[in-house]
């Protein structure tokens, strides 16, 4: 899982440097001092602003997971919601609210929220702002000065693709698009960096399961001949209040110490160790499949391939090409951003394959933007 983030992670930020980077490097032909303030300032300054986005990851082809997200900033005050979409299934869904001093929080798919307090210093130059530092913050400026300078020295002669394609909601916009052949060698050159650090890492020896909650609650059930309920699977894996607390604390302790107690990946670490090398797929039941390696998994469970994607890039990636649309207001505002990348990965086994990133968002509100109390509709405090 890990793997899988820190390439997500890797793929996304290239894309953001790339729009950052094109962004950045259009001042040189119309109003860069202007557009790279509005940047500046939606980061570091403005305090009250609603943000849309939407993304997509696709694999060879084939949609594999989407992102959604909306942020409303309001002079401290702070309302999100994230949802992660992989396949039919909605990994998360999470809605948070940061108001006077106090966060409330649940999960669309949970009985109960959350309340708890978070610092907030109204009126202070580190807070109120999107990344909660400010324009004199020393560190802040480093980093933006950094942007600045490696947005110029990746984009290079690039900056003479821009062109203006038109005005939308009072925004003019202004588009790049950026062949294979384009490609800045040193964003090339870093992402086969990367890959090599992928198999540089060492034989990859892992155990992972098909749902590792419900192989517990099976051990459990297997070793005590106590059988759980619906009722405490929920409620263990989605919380609980005092009422359900006290009702049902000695099987709750007991169960808690059951897994404290026994090291369950135990007798698959010693099949690994016995055998060298290679991936265990844990069923629910206690069984297992052994792989000997990514590659192998992932030709029997192609529906795994979103968390170990880092296996179809073991040999190299590279970026095809990109493009990006932005916007901005009359007032200097950024007011949306949609861009599209396309890398093409090599696996170990000399396979080719393409990954496909797309993001879109949109920047409202500027100064009008409320945040009020978070509905918790009929959920119970937690």
């Amino acid at each position: 899982m890990q793997r899988r983030k820190r390439l997500i992670a890797c793929l996304s930020a290239g894309l953001l440097i790339l729009a950052i980077s094109a962004t950045a490097a259009f001042g040189s032909v119309n109003g860069y001092t202007k557009l790279k303030d509005s940047l500046r300032s939606l980061a570091l300054e403005d305090t009250n602003f609603t943000i849309t986005g939407t993304g997509s990851l696709s694999f060879d082809g084939k949609e594999m997971v989407t992102f959604s997200n909306e942020l409303a900033l309001a002079n401290g005050d702070l309302y999100t919601h994230e949802k992660t979409v992989q396949g039919s299934k909605t990994v998360t869904d999470l809605y948070a609210t940061s108001k006077d001093g106090v966060r409330t929080s649940y999960s669309a798919d949970s009985k109960f929220y959350d309340v708890s307090k978070y610092s907030n210093v109204p009126n202070s130059s580190i807070s109120g702002s999107l990344f909660g530092v400010s324009e004199g913050d020393e560190m802040s400026n480093r980093l933006m000065n950094f942007l600045e300078v490696a947005a110029d020295t990746v984009m290079g002669d690039l900056k003479n693709n821009f062109v203006e394609v038109g005005t939308e909601n009072g925004s003019t916009l202004y588009k790049i698009e950026i062949s294979k052949s384009q490609v800045p060698s040193l964003v090339n050159a870093g992402l086969s960096l990367f890959a090599c650090n992928l198999t540089q890492t060492g034989t990859i020896s892992s155990v992972t399961y098909e749902d590792v909650s419900i192989f517990e609650f099976n051990m459990y059930e297997k070793a005590t001949g106590t059988k759980l309920s619906d009722d405490f699977r929920e409620h263990f894996l989605y919380g609980f209040d005092d009422a359900w607390y006290e009702k049902n604390q000695t099987l709750l302790e007991q169960y808690r110490a059951f897994l404290d107690e026994n090291d369950l990946s135990a007798p698959y670490f010693d099949v690994l160790e016995e055998k060298g090398s290679g991936i265990i797929l844990v069923h629910n039941d206690g069984s297992y499949d052994y792989y000997a390696d990514g590659m192998a998994l992932l030709d029997a469970h192609p529906e795994l391939a979103y968390d170990y994607l880092e296996y179809y890039a073991g040999k190299d990636i590279t970026l095809d090409n990109i493009s990006c649309i932005f916007g901005v207001d009359k007032g200097g505002r950024l007011t949306s951003l949609s861009a599209k990348a396309a890398f093409r990965s090599v696996d170990t086994r000399n396979q080719s394959h393409t990954m496909d990133i797309a993001m879109d968002l949109a920047v409202s509100n500027y100064g009008t933007t409320q945040v009020l109390p978070l509905d918790v509709g009929d959920r119970v405090k937690r």
